[in-house]
């Protein structure tokens, strides 16, 4: 039989793109989500993002936490993180999760059968009533699923949803921006880590029917919450002012939702001891190297900067 090409593309932006952020996007490693080290979180002492550092005798890492999404033509003062690039050995980009098309194709091919509702059931008829509300008050143009028609399974439509307005709201990730800095000024660029998506995949296609319309309201909550807030999160990164930028990035219904799944929990703890055996390899190279990730897990009470600094080594915040 061959795979339509529509869930083809669905499943390879579930796998490849969206599963990718709400990784990145983690809430803090601790119990209370908004559990942070304030001492951590200070507006930064010259213009532009903050960063932070972590140090040995002859080595350091300069630490840009970013959000995952800015406005798409937005201008931010990229002078100091030229800068920092001048010289480094080189550029480390957030852990993430992805998939490759072939094993994607594959994948969707095996599994096909397990993306859509019993009986094809369409959305408007599995989701709560509420929930479709909540859909409906979206924008329009972030409508992107029809919901009489289409008979993919919440979580999934829900995903498809988050993918689209990306491109709906032209948001793109500053890391791309940054990559291209290192790039050009001829740098190592790698991941800290990256896991396949497709355990993820699998944990998300035997969801109870109730946590699949409660997955599908979380993903279009939080696209809704990015819509009123990625302009006032993306000003307050670009100009340091790190207490505003940490309260713009509050856990979200997509978030809670992901990280309802076991494998995804084990994979948020993996990303955090990946990262802190990264800035490790770094100090090992002699002079400096440039690391970015979410600000969330840096500055959390058992976070990455919090447990560097538990073995004895060097922090200073973007106010030094």
């Amino acid at each position: 039989m061959r795979l339509p090409m529509p869930l083809v593309l669905l499943l390879t932006a579930v796998l490849a793109s969206t599963a990718a952020p709400a990784l990145a996007q983690t809430a803090a490693p601790a119990d209370d989500p908004n559990a942070i080290v304030e001492e951590l979180v200070v507006t930064a002492r010259y213009p532009g993002p903050a960063f932070w550092r972590v140090s040995d005798a002859d080595s350091e890492v300069w630490i840009m936490a970013v959000p995952y999404y800015i406005p798409e033509k937005m201008v931010w003062d990229k002078t100091r993180t030229e800068q920092v690039l001048k010289g480094a050995n080189g550029l480390i980009l957030p852990s993430g999760v992805g998939v490759g098309l072939g094993e994607a194709v594959r994948f969707a091919i095996k599994y096909r059968k397990q993306f859509t509702n019993e009986g094809n059931r369409t959305l408007d008829q599995v989701l709560a009533a509420q929930v479709i509300e909540r859909y409906q008050q979206l924008p329009k143009a972030y409508q992107t699923t029809d919901l009489k028609t289409a008979t993919l399974k919440p979580i999934f439509a829900g995903l498809s949803v988050a993918a689209r307005a990306k491109k709906t709201g032209r948001w793109t990730e500053p890391h791309s921006d940054i990559a291209t800095l290192a790039k050009k000024a001829k740098l190592r660029v790698g991941y800290a880590s990256m896991t396949s998506a497709l355990p993820i995949a699998k944990a998300i296609m035997t969801m109870p029917d109730a946590q699949q319309s409660q997955c599908f309201d979380g993903f279009v909550s939080s696209v809704e919450h990015t819509i009123k807030t990625i302009g006032p999160v993306a000003a307050a990164w670009a100009e340091g002012h790190t207490a505003e930028f940490v309260r713009g990035t509050t856990t979200t219904g997509a978030d809670e939702c992901i990280y309802s799944i076991g494998e995804v929990q084990n994979m948020r703890e993996k990303a955090y001891q990946s990262e802190i055996r990264t800035i490790k390899a770094a100090l090992d190279l002699p002079g400096k190297t440039l690391m970015i990730t979410n600000v969330r897990p840096l500055v959390a009470r058992n976070g990455i900067l919090a447990r560097l600094k538990a073995e004895g080594l060097t922090v200073r915040t973007p106010a030094d």
